[in-house]
């Protein structure tokens, strides 16, 4: 079966389109011919020049009755720092009839391919399907760097308390889609270690200790589901150790396995809702036996905002003896992002509740307020 791809040039993909908003990545046909089950080849136009060009991007391909993703590769394996380059990847035997297509773990614009019966041309157009914006919250995106964000990292000063907090977060993925292990088993591609380190810094004692400071690596793995059906858009599961590294009396720690789906509602302008409730158990609680009182074994977390704005996100927990907490963070941006949830923003705090620090687990500390600076969010 042979088709012809016309060419779709970036002034014609930049052209105004009623009702969509511009994508980040474009994607657009090569004009060369191919056949079902051979190569297929796309030119792709990165968002700028400070987008990394990856080695390699999943392509979903949806028909009537069933979604694939195929990893597009670039073409002969040299990639230059021009907007645009060419890629390829293998079209299934099986996908046949109207598909459509577009980048998976990445907005981009989506193209039509009609295929009706054998000999039959197929022509490729503009989806008139909603287009992702450029900005869309992406926490969990596939196809990211390999050491990227985790959790929030900022630094906030108390105003009506006595506690500076910051935090640093990241994550590493262990394994490259091209490596050995992965192509023995492909779920380890998925495989990330990630730490977070939160403190809690006196200011206004005359020696400015710190009161406590948390200490969380993990080993977990996520991915990105078919966001077509009904469910998660992503899923996060693991192993957590967490404790505060002090001695005697003061040691606290705690290990966890969780278990986290994302759940995303997209919004026209760019707004995007992500609700995605962390569900854990302990395995010990060397210090802090009782700590459940207080957390409980769900973290209920709600994101909501547009990277060009505002963003607010909430960490809610209740203990199983009626103890909770409640974290608040809102924070406006003061530059660019200069990709997903990084950039610079202005960034207010407030923690209410039970166990603001893993040391203080058990006790109730006033309202605490804050505002200062965070670079991810």
């Amino acid at each position: 079966m042979k088709y012809h791809l016309p060419i779709l040039t970036y002034a014609a993909l930049m052209l105004p389109t009623v009702s969509l908003a511009t994508p980040e990545w474009l994607i657009a046909a090569s004009g060369e011919s191919v056949r079902v089950g051979g190569k297929l080849k796309l030119e792709i136009v990165r968002p700028d020049e400070s987008t990394p060009w990856p080695a390699s991007l999943p392509l979903k391909i949806i028909s009537f009755k069933t979604t694939e993703t195929v990893i597009l590769y670039a073409d002969k394996g040299a990639i230059g720092d021009g907007a645009r380059h060419a890629y390829v990847a293998d079209l299934p035997q099986q996908m046949q009839g109207l598909l459509r297509i577009e980048l998976a773990g990445a907005s981009s614009n989506r193209l039509l391919l009609s295929v009706a019966d054998p000999g039959d041309p197929i022509e490729v157009t503009l989806a008139d399907s909603q287009v992702a914006s450029p900005y869309r919250l992406e926490p969990m995106p596939e196809n990211e760097p390999a050491l990227s964000v985790l959790e929030p990292v900022y630094f906030a000063a108390g105003l009506n308390g006595d506690y500076a907090r910051f935090q640093l977060s990241f994550k590493y993925r262990l394994f490259e889609s091209e490596s050995t292990p992965v192509q023995w088993f492909q779920a380890l591609g998925k495989l990330h270690f990630g730490y977070t380190q939160t403190s809690f810094w006196n200011m206004s004692a005359s020696s400015m200790p710190f009161h406590d400071t948390s200490y969380r690596p993990s080993l977990f793995w996520q991915s990105k589901l078919d966001e077509s059906t009904t469910g998660p858009s992503y899923v996060r599961s693991g192993y957590e150790h967490e404790s505060n590294g002090k001695d005697g009396a003061s040691s606290r720690s705690i290990n966890i396995i969780y278990f986290q789906p994302v759940l995303r509602k997209d919004f026209a302008g760019g707004d995007s809702l992500f609700f995605a409730p962390r569900f854990y158990g302990y395995i010990n609680q060397d210090g802090n036996s009782d700590i459940e009182r207080y957390r409980g074994h769900i973290d209920w977390q709600v994101r909501y905002g547009d990277e060009r704005g505002w963003l607010l996100s909430s960490r809610i927990r209740t203990g199983t003896a009626g103890y909770g907490s409640a974290l608040l963070d809102f924070s406006v941006p003061l530059r660019k992002p200069l990709f997903s949830r990084t950039g610079g923003f202005l960034y207010f705090q407030l923690f209410s509740g039970y166990g603001e620090s893993l040391l203080d687990y058990n006790l109730k500390s006033p309202a605490q307020l804050r505002v200062g600076l965070s670079i991810v969010r």
